[in-house]
């Protein structure tokens, strides 16, 4: 494992808004425009002071678009998790809000776009107390799973009205109970399906959630595939735990779908799975100060590969690749949510970003992060992976005949080292900002 030291300076500061959890950040593009909003699900009871008006009396969903605040929806009590995709409408997205009190409101965004709050069109009591919200996009009408704090894991079902006036509602379909607390719902890809749904569970376990049933005990109960934790014995078995599925990496096999596990105490795992098996990659053991919280998956170098990335209470953040390699980016400033994604700051421009919401009630967006790789690559860490590049550059040196020759001629003959640009530029492009450097 290696772990390189980062500095990120661009970054846009929303002041005024903040979330206590990760559940209340969601990527999404919600006005079907092609360019990638920030939702944000804010609670905020004010100033203690009762001279002062609060800033946001009662819950509130938040919308930003380039950075810059764009629609909101007050007075909607307590928020505990945002989500959006298609839901109500199998051509434009919906947005989900869930609240603490069995709440749950559905926005249409793409509606009178210069009105500065999305409509609503739907309103309904479900259950109280929701953690986190997913919608399984899919053809037509759509599900939406919901887990709460009782350990229940929830499937409804989008059933369209045949009105204006009546657009639709949300059904119960299915119900799990799990063993323990869930952190994190996410979606999983494997070879034989699709939008497999996954829980979190405590000490690093995660259970698959089929949409199907079983007999037990001569009741009908619905399919629940758990995987234990795979635990050091010094480990504690009830650590909060977070999960993200269907991570797109590069394998000797070629592209193949990957689970990220993160452990509050600072463990990682990177897992491959399915409903029969599971299988550690590779586990590493961080050295943080405080709780880890808000796993998130997206695509830092631009290769298409997605990148795992998590914080920590004092902003530390984390960034892994499929090799074990660390980026390791200090915030320098306490933390109670995060996420990372793809978000627009102009138009027509998605790029990466890494999203907080910190203890000083701002939300910070860190973007233009230009990172080409996630290791501290060289020439000759290059040329040990790739032999036959090696050879070839024998070739190309023309008398040269070993390593320590070519160095050696890079380091000490100015021609030659700008002759080699050509060759390294096009079958090592990634070395270009730094190049020659060993």
């Amino acid at each position: 494992m290696q772990i390189r030291n980062i500095t990120f300076v661009d970054r846009i500061e929303i002041p005024n808004a903040t979330t206590t959890t990760s559940t209340n950040l969601y990527l999404y593009d919600v006005d079907n425009d092609g360019d990638v909003e920030l939702l944000v699900g804010h609670w905020d009871l004010g100033e203690l002071d009762p001279g002062h008006e609060p800033i946001c009396p009662n819950g509130s969903l938040l919308i930003f678009k380039y950075g810059k605040m764009w629609k909101s929806y007050r007075d909607l009590n307590m928020v505990t998790c945002v989500t959006a995709g298609l839901l109500c409408f199998s051509d434009k997205p919906s947005v989900v809000v869930l609240c603490a009190d069995s709440g749950c409101y559905i926005f249409d965004a793409t509606v009178n776009t210069s009105d500065s709050q999305p409509k609503l069109i739907h309103t309904q009591q479900i259950a109280c107390n929701a953690k986190d919200a997913r919608i399984l996009e899919g053809d037509g009408s759509c599900d939406v799973v919901v887990a709460y704090s009782d350990r229940i894991v929830r499937l409804y079902k989008w059933v369209p009205g045949n009105s204006e006036a009546n657009l639709g509602e949300l059904v119960l379909l299915i119900k799990w109970e799990l063993a323990g607390q869930i952190s994190r719902i996410s979606l999983h890809s494997t070879p034989d399906q699709n939008n497999l749904m996954l829980a979190s569970q405590p000490g690093g376990g995660f259970a698959f959630l089929p949409k199907k049933f079983e007999s037990y005990d001569g009741r009908v109960c619905p399919t629940l595939v758990y995987h234990p934790p795979k635990q050091a014995p010094h480990q504690n078995s009830e650590t909060r735990t977070w999960i993200v599925g269907d991570l797109k990496t590069r394998s000797h096999n070629g592209i193949e779908r990957t689970i990220g596990i993160c452990l509050a105490d600072g463990t990682m795992h990177l897992v491959t799975a399915d409903l029969q098996k599971s299988e550690t990659i590779w586990t590493v053991n961080l050295p943080v100060n405080g709780e880890l919280f808000g796993l998130s998956k997206f695509d830092l170098t631009g290769d298409g590969i997605d990148e795992l990335a998590v914080c920590c209470w004092d902003g530390s953040t984390y960034i892994f690749n499929y090799d074990r390699d660390v980026l390791h980016f200090p915030l320098a400033q306490s933390c109670q949510a995060f996420t990372a994604g793809s978000m627009a700051t102009s138009p027509g421009r998605n790029e990466p970003v890494l999203i907080y919401s910190t203890c000083q009630r701002s939300i910070l967006i860190y973007y233009n992060l230009d990172v080409q790789s996630i290791p501290a690559y060289s020439l000759m860490l290059a040329l040990n992976k790739r032999k036959d590049l090696l050879e070839r550059l024998k070739e190309f040196s023309g008398n040269c005949k070993t390593t320590d020759c070519i160095i050696s001629r890079v380091q000490y003959n100015a021609s030659f080292s700008l002759n080699l640009r050509p060759f390294i530029f096009e079958h090592l492009g990634f070395l270009k900002p730094i190049f020659p450097v060993f």
